[in-house]
């Protein structure tokens, strides 16, 4: 149990959205290298998964304020400095379009708009993301949210989500490039964003 008159102990002893920092660097790493091959590779398409976790960056930085800032009385995520993995992903995001552009700026939007095939996965993503942090949401809120034992649980998931997006990263640039016939994974990338997505609820 959480010790009364101390503040409560965060996931992997970090300050708060320290993972949430990670995950969405993570994310957005992804997202940014997967949009450079695929305007190097034709063939390559943004799996249908990564704009709904893209939602979850979006949350990374509406949680400023709220769960994440100097008014937790932990520092900032990572101990960086203030508005230091904002910035990263601002400067990142803007990089990689202005790259995009600036090599073929027609391309742009073909690259950016899924394929009539992809939407039939997105009943399925829809569920996934929006229940997913429904319920970590809900459970986050619950009396034991102060609890150490909680704070490992939202550790170990937050482990586990790291190691989903790693695990997605080396098949999406490595293993599935090099195969004759490109593979989709729609059942684990459905269930590596029901997990952050889940992260995310409970942190919320």
């Amino acid at each position: 149990m959480s010790v009364p008159g101390f503040p409560p102990r965060h996931p992997l002893g970090l300050p708060p959205g320290s993972v949430r920092a990670v995950l969405a660097l993570m994310i957005a790493g992804l997202f940014w290298t997967v949009l450079i091959l695929a305007e190097r590779n034709p063939a390559v398409e943004v799996p249908l998964f990564l704009y709904f976790l893209t939602g979850m960056v979006l949350l990374f930085f509406g949680s400023h304020g709220y769960t994440i800032g100097s008014h937790m009385n932990a520092g900032s995520p990572l101990h960086l400095p203030r508005g230091s993995i904002r910035f990263l992903l601002l400067v990142g995001a803007i990089g990689v379009f202005a790259w995009m552009y600036y090599k073929d700026p027609t391309r742009i939007q073909e690259i950016v708009t899924p394929k009539p095939e992809q939407l039939q996965q997105w009943p399925q993503l829809l569920l996934t993301t929006v229940g997913g942090y429904a319920v970590g949401y809900l459970i986050g809120r619950g009396p034991w949210r102060r609890t150490s034992s909680f704070q490992d649980l939202l550790a170990w998931v937050s482990l586990m989500a790291m190691i989903g997006l790693v695990v997605e990263t080396v098949w999406i640039v490595f293993i599935n490039p090099s195969l004759e016939v490109g593979m989709s994974l729609h059942t684990w990338e459905a269930a590596l964003t029901a997990i952050v997505s889940f992260y995310f609820g409970a942190r919320s």
